[in-house]
């Protein structure tokens, strides 16, 4: 992909960002944060789709997006079809040229397992996303492009039931005839393994392949029926106990000679792989070669060559092929047919983990379409273009808008043998779902990554920066390389989120330097200079010296509760006031029973003008959140308590029980109380660690993290008083 991890950040930032993910421990909580997709585009728009996975029971929300690229509206029947045998017909018109959602629980009802085929009389184009978090601890979000028709065989290059992975196989019968069928799971030792099912007339059924081969196996399926069905298999996971999620895919009714992947990434966060299967009937008995080209960014080509044993799966690892960091698109062929697809399971941002699938396509083509799109908040967008031939590419990008019912075409050249991946930005709004139509005057493939981040608080994150802070960088004392490390890594991740981050350097009365890491976040339109309102929220990331604290609570976890809303208000920013996140280096006393501490924020508030702190609405501190038993709402009572009053009465409204508690000069809300500037300090007590080795990265709760966050992104969206 184009637009990563920046890799401007310095090289401690990223090795750290590279041991968050193999190191951070698992810890109990509802569901991890985010999930992303990938869809092939499709060459021809079709009268016909088929789609045999769907379910709306809890935790599961189904969609379907069609995409009508035709001048004129066109008519359709959407049909869902159930396990017991019963149907449902929906007739529907799609506006000439626009982009139409259907929210399929509304349309199936709750706790509904169901396959979907629709018919309409002009081509059109169809995916089908799905959101899910799944047995409730899974969450992620998966989408296919289905089938264009039933078939009598189907084929799965990818499938897995190690630990960690749960794989299905759904089969539907859109026909009027009761069809007999056998799967055919292949293991990766050359076995394979037949299960019969038997599918009334337009119906559907699900096979669980982890009881159906076992655990630990690696499996390919082959799917094989007296009449035209379709099929989908679909798996959720937590990948390595990390990056927990799930894919879908339609599966090939034929193998094939030739496949084109757009999409792949090998950087940090990124693994990438090539599964590969060839059947007996279609390799013979001495199997398949298969050249694989590597594509590159810049032109570059690498070329490898695999040999594929008869009903056999085997599994390459990209990242060690290619090396590390980089761009990349595959094209496969061979002179026997195969199967391929291409799994790619990630830690997007270090925000968004899960994995997505790609069958790939067949051959390049001069037109595309892709029906799901989105550039709402939390949503990240991408299209990737695979240019094969000798000759450049001219490629025209139609963005069909949902909300405005218009489009926005988009020109880019593509060198031979190259490829090129385009963050998708709302040219014409931020705000809206988007369809695709890209034709180009030289064969390309296609193929669009989507990643769901979100713009609602996750605990994952923030547990991520507490671990990363306290477990990786460990001792933060002002002044110190440790403290430098972790405001290097605090601006690493601001700058992954999209902010330009300001580095305020405060000086220390002994001669060292300590660090306020500041990010601005505003809203998407301007506001009249000299007029905007004010919002910091901040909280420190230093330890006390001569503790030996790794300082998870005190204040990794403020810290990490902060960037976690940081990110947050990246994707969704405040209506019509500008938040500071303040990272403030040198909190804690330098010198004992002395007056030598708050360098940070009494720096940050000494350096802002009149005109500014005319204009703050005011200042939340986040110090010591992880560990306690019960949060407070402190002050000093030296200043004004508007701030403080409003919070606890958001607090009060939904439900959350938030008392007040005086101290003194305990926190960074100080400088800005003695400024007149309003001010509240969240903290939970008690904390029996509290400035010892034992402030570690295990007696941090992450539900104190989660109820800290959510309750101040809840307060910041709704209740903060900002006249516009």
């Amino acid at each position: 992909m184009t637009v990563r991890p920046p890799r401007t950040a310095t090289l401690l930032v990223t090795v750290m960002i590279l041991c968050l993910a193999a190191l951070l421990p698992a810890w109990p909580q509802a569901a991890y944060a985010g999930d992303g997709t990938c869809g092939e585009a499709s060459a021809a728009a079709s009268t016909t789709w088929y789609f045999a996975e769907g379910y709306t029971g809890p935790g599961f929300q189904e969609w379907l997006t069609l995409f009508n690229p035709q001048e004129s509206p066109v008519s359709l029947d959407l049909h869902l079809l159930y396990n017991g045998g019963a149907s449902q017909t929906v007739p529907a018109e799609l506006p000439a040229r626009s982009r139409v959602t259907f929210n399929i629980n509304d349309l199936a009802g709750a706790d509904a397992e169901v396959s979907l085929y629709l018919e309409s009389l002009q081509p059109i184009v169809a995916e089908r996303p799905m959101y899910f978090t799944y047995r409730g601890k899974w969450k992620g979000c998966t989408v296919t492009s289905g089938a264009t028709a039933p078939s009598k065989t189907w084929y799965f290059a990818e499938g897995c039931t190690r630990a960690g992975f749960e794989e299905w196989l759904l089969l539907a019968n859109p026909g009027d005839m009761g069809v007999s069928a056998t799967v055919h799971f292949v293991l990766e030792d050359g076995s394979v393994v037949p299960v019969p099912v038997e599918l009334p007339p337009r119906s559907r059924r699900t096979v669980f392949v982890n009881a159906a081969v076992g655990e630990g196996r690696d499996v390919g399926a082959r799917v094989e029926a007296d009449a035209p069905i379709c099929a989908e298999r679909v798996m959720y996971f937590n990948y390595y106990g990390m990056w927990p999620g799930g894919h879908a895919s339609s599966g090939l009714a034929q193998p094939r000679q030739t496949y084109l992947f757009a999409e792949g990434y090998t950087g940090a966060g990124f693994q990438e792989w090539l599964t590969l299967y060839a059947p007996r009937q279609s390799s013979g008995e001495d199997g398949t070669e298969i050249t694989l080209d590597c594509l590159f960014q810049g032109g570059e080509v690498q070329t490898f060559q695999v040999h594929l044993d008869p009903d056999t799966r085997r599994t390459l690892y990209i990242n060690d092929m290619v090396g590390a960091g980089k761009d990349v698109s595959l094209q496969l062929s061979a002179d026997e047919p195969f199967l391929a697809e291409r799994p790619m399971y990630f830690n997007y941002l270090g925000v968004c983990r899960g994995g997505h699938v790609s069958k790939g396509v067949e051959e390049p083509g001069t037109h595309w379409y892709l029906a799901e799109g989105t550039l709402y908040y939390g949503f990240h967008t991408y299209l990737c273009l695979m240019n094969p031939g000798e000759e450049a590419a001219s490629v025209e990008v139609d963005f069909v808008y949902a909300e405005q019912g218009f489009e926005m075409p988009e020109q880019y050249d593509l060198p031979p043998r190259s490829r090129l991946t385009l963050r998708v930005k709302g040219e014409v709004s931020y705000y809206s779902d988007v369809s695709f139509e890209i034709t180009s005057d030289t064969p390309i493939a296609v193929e669009r990554p989507l990643y769901y981040p979100g713009s609602s608080f996750e605990a994952a994150n923030a547990m991520d920066t507490i671990w990363g802070l306290s477990a990786i960088i460990g001792q933060r004392v002002e002044g110190t390389q440790g403290e430098l490390a972790a405001a290097q890594y605090l601006a690493g991740a601001l700058t992954n989120y999209g902010y330009k981050p300001q580095i305020q350097e405060v000086p220390l009365p002994n001669g060292a330097v300590t660090r306020n890491v500041i990010a601005t976040c505003g809203p998407d339109w301007a506001i009249q200079p000299g007029y905007e309102k004010y919002l910091v929220v901040g909280g420190h990331y230093d330890t006390k010296m001569n503790t030996g604290s790794p300082g998870a609570n005190d204040n990794a976890s403020g810290a990490a509760v902060v960037l976690e809303l940081a990110r947050c208000f990246a994707e969704h920013p405040p209506p019509n006031f500008i938040i500071q996140f303040v990272f403030f280096g040198g909190e804690e006393r330098l010198v004992e029973n002395s007056d030598l501490h708050h360098f940070g924020s009494r720096y940050y508030v000494g350096n802002l003008t009149t005109d500014i702190k005319s204009r703050m609405i005011g200042a939340i501190v986040v110090d010591m959140v992880g560990v306690g038993s019960q949060l407070y709402a402190r002050t000093m009572g030296i200043g004004p308590m508007d701030l403080c009053n409003s919070l606890m009465a958001y607090a009060q409204g939904t439900g959350v029980y938030l008392p007040y508690m005086q101290d003194y000069s305990y926190s960074d809300h100080e400088p800005f109380e003695k400024a007149g500037i309003p001010a509240v300090w969240l903290e939970y007590k008690d904390d029996p660690w509290y400035h010892t080795p034992g402030d570690s990265f295990d007696k941090i709760n992450p539900a104190f993290i989660e109820h800290t966050g959510r309750l101040l992104e809840g307060f910041i969206r709704t209740s903060v008083n900002c006249p516009t």
